[in-house]
């Protein structure tokens, strides 16, 4: 991407916080793990948000800083920060039955997933793989936004759909 995902501008919020927001109007207590540009995302923060450090964050994968959050957790809603921040719908649905959880739209798995404690030392994706798939009026839920132009398509696509 250039820069920091998180830090990208969404509606005049950083995508961090456009995420946070997302969970607590939920009435979700929310965890942050941050490695590059720990400084300028924790000032993105409101007050309340929990923030654990990945000191190792440049040899390190995602799974890795997923890792230090569920440590102590319980039951999570899991998401990386480099897709849109999930819809108050699709993180209803989730919140509904028991287990661990994906959404899907068209068939695919998306984001975030809900986790129930405990967390096994097993890969992420074993456990996404045996998750309850729970269908989702959601296309955003499937999307990544890796580069630029992941970034402005899908920022045209929504534009689009609320004109």
């Amino acid at each position: 991407m250039g820069r920091p995902k998180g830090l990208l501008l969404l509606d005049g919020v950083p995508l961090l916080r456009a995420h946070v927001d997302a969970f607590r109007r939920a009435g979700l207590p929310v965890t942050v793990v941050l490695g590059s540009a720990a400084s300028a995302h924790v000032a993105t923060l409101p007050a309340g948000v929990h923030v654990v450090y990945n000191p190792r964050w440049h040899e390190t994968d995602m799974a890795a800083s997923a890792a230090l959050a569920l440590r102590d957790a319980g039951e999570v809603l899991l998401t990386p920060v480099d897709v849109p921040p999930a819809r108050p719908e699709t993180i209803a649905r989730l919140l509904e039955g028991v287990g661990a959880a994906v959404p899907t739209w068209g068939g695919r798995p998306g984001h975030p997933i809900r986790l129930p404690a405990p967390h096994p030392a097993v890969r992420l994706e074993t456990r996404v793989a045996t998750a309850r798939h729970v269908p989702v009026d959601d296309p955003d839920c499937v999307r990544n936004l890796n580069r630029p132009e992941d970034w402005a398509t899908w920022l045209a696509e929504r534009a689009a759909r609320r004109a």
